[in-house]
């Protein structure tokens, strides 16, 4: 049976809509590709919304798609109206740019200058910053670096950007190896308080004098490296002179809010354009523990606890009182003060092991 045209035609754009709609999505992501100083970030964005709308619910993907197309689009306006930003060093402490945002005020401006050597031919290098601070009073705080670069008539330029978070401070340059970094700390809200922490390879006389380095990758590297069952849930410290960061550490069985794995330090060093472990040094409280407690104080010491928790539970109902009794049976707990007075005659000239005992015991 032939269908009406009508039909055939209304079939033919239903079908077309969804390929038409992901067609704008991709040149609106490559638009922001060629406008944006951070195609990191914006990889990793498109990356992460491809994956939501993978798991939305197709009746719900159209609307997303003109959301992504249009929030694409101003970042975008956004980022040409900056690149194309001039100001002078009196306007920098007090005077946002203009037409990039509705609120704004300046939260701090400076120069950071790195000194050249005149015998060498090395020329000194200023770099020009601005901390800005968006957002009315109902939104969502917004935060923003700019980093500028001196014209040849004086003027100051906008040379690359920094507003992905709820704050950023002010940059830090970095003299490494004959190169030249600028890192951009910051952080996004929550109780994660997850890196935002941004990285530019500065090259001053490039008609793009900054580059954004990789500062996420390297994350997936430390997983690999860790000891088994620990793992970093939150944003790590860095510490961007040195090219360090400290992480605290998680097990698995930890609540969100308290680590109990230890903490790592690292050496960071750049590669191209990625930031890798250079070395790791992870600070395991269980290992710490094995090789400065006695074993037998160890050994009691988890009693103690594991007695403390048992004995405090309530045997509401008769499968539960047996639970309790088994675990005080199985950690001996009748026998734990006469097991501690064994230790404590044991360690009578040791003082710290003494001490040990005694911090089991909470000071009783």
């Amino acid at each position: 049976m032939k269908r009406p045209l009508a039909a055939v035609i209304a079939l033919t754009v239903l079908m077309a809509t969804p390929v038409l709609a992901q067609e704008a999505v991709e040149r609106a992501e490559a638009e922001h590709l060629a406008t944006t100083p951070l195609p990191f970030d914006a990889r990793e964005e498109a990356r992460e919304w491809r994956l939501w709308w993978d798991e939305a619910d197709p009746s719900e993907r159209p609307a997303m798609e003109a959301q992504r197309v249009t929030e694409l689009e101003v970042a975008a306006w956004r980022d040409r109206q900056l690149a194309r930003y001039e100001t002078d060093f009196d306007s920098l402490a007090r005077t946002c740019p203009e037409g990039v945002t509705d609120v704004c005020r300046v939260d701090g401006a400076g120069v950071t200058i790195v000194p050249g050597d005149a015998e060498a031919g090395i020329q000194a290098h200023p770099l020009y910053w601005q901390q800005l601070r968006m957002g009315g009073e109902w939104d969502m705080p917004r935060a923003a670096v700019i980093l500028y670069t001196p014209t040849a008539d004086g003027r100051l330029k906008a040379a690359t950007w920094v507003q992905t978070a709820i704050v950023h401070e002010p940059p830090v340059v970095i003299e490494g190896q004959g190169d030249l970094y600028v890192a951009v700390p910051g952080y996004h809200d929550g109780t994660g308080r997850m890196n935002a922490d941004v990285l530019f390879r500065w090259t001053p006389d490039a008609g793009r004098p900054f580059t954004q380095i990789d500062v996420t990758s390297w994350k997936a590297d430390l997983a690999d490296q860790l000891p088994p069952g620990l793992a970093v849930w939150k944003g790590v410290g860095y510490r961007w002179p040195a090219l360090m960061a400290e992480t605290s550490l998680w097990q698995d069985n930890d609540a969100n809010c308290c680590p109990t794995g230890g903490d790592a330090w690292l050496s960071l060093a750049i590669e191209g354009d990625r930031l890798v472990i250079e070395h790791l040094q992870v600070n395991d409280p269980l290992i710490t523990a094995a090789t400065t407690i006695p074993a037998d104080i160890l050994g009691w010491a988890g009693r103690r606890l594991g007695c403390d928790h048992w004995m405090g539970e309530e045997a509401y109902d008769a499968e539960r009182g047996a639970q309790i009794e088994a675990a005080v049976t199985e950690l001996q707990c009748d026998t734990l003060e006469a097991d501690e007075a064994v230790l404590v005659a044991h360690y009578a000239d040791d003082e710290v092991a003494l001490a040990q005992v005694e911090r089991v015991r909470g000071g009783e």
